[in-house]
């Protein structure tokens, strides 16, 4: 299948000029607007193919080149070799940086010029050294100059970044200009300059292609390819052949003069894929019987990159094996593989195995991968053998994958691809175990160590990390290893039973444990610290405040890195000592959190002093004293801790996994949604008012309890944090709004009247 690329979808996320020779042509650089597909790799095509002119062209779903990298400059990348010839044309007439001046500074023009429309050149006053300004070499250098510069207002079009399809030069180059070019070209060419000849020729090709009549440039071409060396200039001049048949819509002979491009050692292969327009493959086999055959597989390498890998690899394959066309095309192949392996889950380590292998088998045909790298005859055979190791791997033929690590290990030049070989070896031990042994452990400690501090900053163990993480996790959790399977990765529900954690409480308190513990207790997402607040937190919640307060008052210092000494350290600072940012014993009639928080607090509780001071009021309402306000405050303190009230910061917990200001995670949606403590003190509070304030005020809270569990049934619980649609009820006459109608006389009626529109719309009802 052809992917034929609508580039009006495409997002333009940079524009960047390539200039050839003195003029600009233009690209626009697109990439897929499409995070669907992202996924970590352990493959590495960097490392396997070790070339940075196909590095664009490796595959990302995510972007339509690699790294969303944008078209390469290739005025930049000839620059230096331009002025490199130029000086070595022009000799002691002018610096280096004279020439750099006059070729691509815009304050030159004027001097340009200047020096073109006098008589006597000697007398020109030129901001740069001139030694002999009346040379025949310093005369052609600016005669050049004042045709390539002279018309950039032409040749340097600026396209429609939103629409650069329907773009166009609004200007032509004048035939005029055209014809001065052509007559120094021709007279340079009967003077036998070589150097001077090939310059113009190019900048004829370049005002031909920006004429009113761009299919001249092709005609030019042929008539005098023939008289003009193999250099970079004349792939520059054929790159506006290209541009001048994919104008004309012949796809076939422009794709041909992309093939050629691509296939030669200038930075013309990102370019050249761009511009290519991908067509069905009898079509791109006429193409091919006009090329050579390394121009043959560059073409097909292109075709490739639009279509489906492994069949223009095949066809490379069979017209020359060694071509290094096919390295980056292999890397996309094997990519896909490794994205679609990337949406297996973890349901046993059965099923992934069962799934992954189908995909290596079925879905993606690698046999011939697999039989290419046992016969050698390539030109990269480290990257055949890398890949095939992979594969075999993932095929469960784990002694093969070895087997063919250690001749990409004997084959490897460059650090990066020792890890390469040692990040799949990796992949391979791990992938190959149903069970684990300490004898396993051992082996595998080994081999992460090694990992932990890559050789090379472009390290694919981002992904091998997580892999490994969820593959011994569910490998322990089969074999019964509950503490293990939740210290290699954790689970959102591990901590709702008390006895997991205590299992890990007394792991982490153990002082004899193994290496391969350490190692992971090193990778454990939680602390101790982190393990005590989450059991106050869910104490103070179930009302067992005097558990709450035991494990908070267990939680140690905590501890931070200190950069410069790269050591951890203990901080004078704990999580339970962290300071409430609104006060939780406060009740208001409208909840509005960040209001709240802005106010200064003369004496702000932390989280420990609130639970204490919890623990004292609950004592005076089992004592009977002044059971009404003890028993508002306490209610308040339950409203104000759950999920609608001004302290959530009270559940912050790295193992609750609460920071969200929108939503709370299902696993604990019935604890911090619950209005059941509050509304028990409430209630309390009630039976023991004494005048109709207090009742109005007792009845509008209970009606905020009423408005949240509506909230929590309707909405909440299913995940619906924002509400309902335009139908669905966000209110009601609550019974707490019923009740506090019996009391319009009160002061907090009226209050309540003011703010809450509400109240306002069922103040009158019977």
């Amino acid at each position: 299948t052809i992917k034929y690329i609508d580039m009006k979808k495409l997002i333009i996320t940079t524009c960047i000029t390539a200039v050839v020779s003195l003029g600009i042509y233009l690209y626009a650089c697109p990439g897929e607007d499409d995070w669907e597909g992202f996924y970590y790799s352990i493959f590495s095509p960097h490392a396997t193919v070790n070339k940075e002119e196909y590095a664009p062209l490796f595959l990302d779903k995510r972007y339509f080149f690699y790294g969303n990298e944008s078209i390469k400059n290739d005025g930049i990348n000839f620059r230096d070799n331009d002025l490199a010839d130029w000086k070595k044309y022009l000799g002691k007439n002018l610096s280096n940086d004279a020439i750099a001046y006059f070729m691509y500074d815009d304050d030159a023009l004027n001097e340009i010029e200047k020096y073109n429309a006098a008589t006597d050149k000697n007398k020109v006053n030129l901001s740069h050294k001139v030694s002999q300004k009346n040379d025949k070499t310093v005369a052609n250098f600016f005669s050049l100059l004042g045709i390539a510069r002279g018309n950039e207002k032409v040749t340097n079009v600026k396209y429609d970044y939103w629409n650069y399809d329907e773009s166009a030069a609004k200007e032509y180059t004048q035939n005029s200009e055209i014809e001065k070019a052509e007559k120094l070209y021709q007279k340079a060419t009967a003077d036998n300059d070589a150097f001077f000849a090939n310059r113009m020729w190019l900048q004829v090709m370049r005002l031909k292609f920006y004429s009113n009549n761009r299919s001249a440039v092709i005609s030019f071409f042929n008539e005098t390819q023939n008289s003009q060396p193999k250099n970079g200039i004349y792939y520059r001049g054929l790159h506006y052949v290209a541009g001048a048949y994919k104008a004309q819509k012949d796809y076939q002979k422009a794709n041909a003069a992309l093939a050629v491009l691509f296939n030669t050692n200038y930075p013309f292969k990102q370019a050249a894929t761009y511009e290519y327009r991908p067509l069905p493959d009898n079509e791109t086999k006429k193409i091919a019987s006009t090329l050579s055959t390394d121009e043959q597989c560059a073409l097909w390498a292109i075709q490739g990159f639009y279509s489906e890998e492994e069949n223009a690899i095949q066809k490379i394959l069979s017209i020359n094996p060694k071509s290094p066309h096919i390295d980056f095309l292999l890397t996309r192949y094997i990519k896909n593989i490794e994205a679609k392996t990337n949406e297996v889950s973890f349901k046993t380590i059965a099923d992934y195995h069962q799934q992954c292998k189908k995909i290596v088998s079925n879905d993606f045909k690698t046999d011939w991968v697999i039989q290419t790298a046992k016969k050698g005859n390539v030109s990269n055979p480290f990257l055949w053998n890398v890949v095939a190791a992979y594969i075999q791997a993932y095929k469960q033929n784990h002694q093969d994958a070895k087997n063919f690590l250690q001749k990409a290990e004997e084959q490897t030049n460059i650090p990066n691809q020792k890890e390469q070989v040692h990040q799949i070896r990796l992949f391979n031990e791990v992938y190959a175990l149903s069970k684990i042994t300490k004898e396993d452990e051992n082996r595998l400690l080994k081999m992460l160590m090694w990992t932990k501090s890559p050789q090379d900053t472009e390290s694919y163990y981002q992904y091998l990390t997580p892999f490994i993480k969820e593959y011994l996790s569910k490998l322990y959790q089969e074999n019964g290893n509950t503490l293990m399977s939740e210290l290699t990765l954790h689970s959102s529900s591990y901590f709702i039973k008390p006895e997991q954690a205590a299992a890990m409480e007394q792991f982490l308190l153990k002082t004899n444990k193994n290496d391969w513990e350490k190692y992971w207790e090193s990778l454990y997402t939680f602390s101790l610290a982190d393990i005590y607040e989450s059991r106050a937190i869910f104490a103070f919640f179930n009302n067992n405040i005097e558990e709450a307060i035991t494990q908070m008052e267990k939680i140690p210092y905590s501890k931070k890195f200190d950069v410069e000494t790269q050591k951890w350290v203990t901080t004078k600072e704990k999580k339970s000592e962290a300071l409430l940012p609104a006060n939780p014993f406060n009740g208001f009639i409208t909840d509005c959190h960040d209001c709240e928080h802005a106010k200064k607090i003369r004496n702000p509780y932390s989280k420990i002093s609130f639970l204490k001071k919890v623990k004292e009021m609950q004592e005076k309402v089992d004592k009977g004293e002044d059971v009404y306000n003890n028993a508002l405050l306490l209610g308040n303190a339950f409203y104000n801790c759950s999920y609608f009230g001004n302290n959530r910061f009270f559940y912050y917990n790295d193992v609750l996994g609460e920071y969200s200001s929108l939503g709370v995670n299902e696993e604990n949606r019935t604890v911090l949604l619950s209005m059941d403590m509050a509304k028990k003190y409430y209630l309390i509070a009630q039976k023991h008012t004494t005048n109709d304030e207090q009742r109005a005020k007792i009845a509008y809270m209970l009606a905020k309890v009423e408005r949240n569990e509506f909230y929590n049934q309707k909405y909440f619980y299913d995940g619906r944090w924002y509400g309902g649609g335009l139908k669905d009820p966000m209110f009601k006459d609550w019974n707490g709004f019923k009740e506090l109608r019996k009391y319009p006389h009160t002061k907090y009626y009226k209050e309540v009247l003011r703010e809450c529109e509400y109240f306002e719309k069922v103040k009158n009802r019977k």
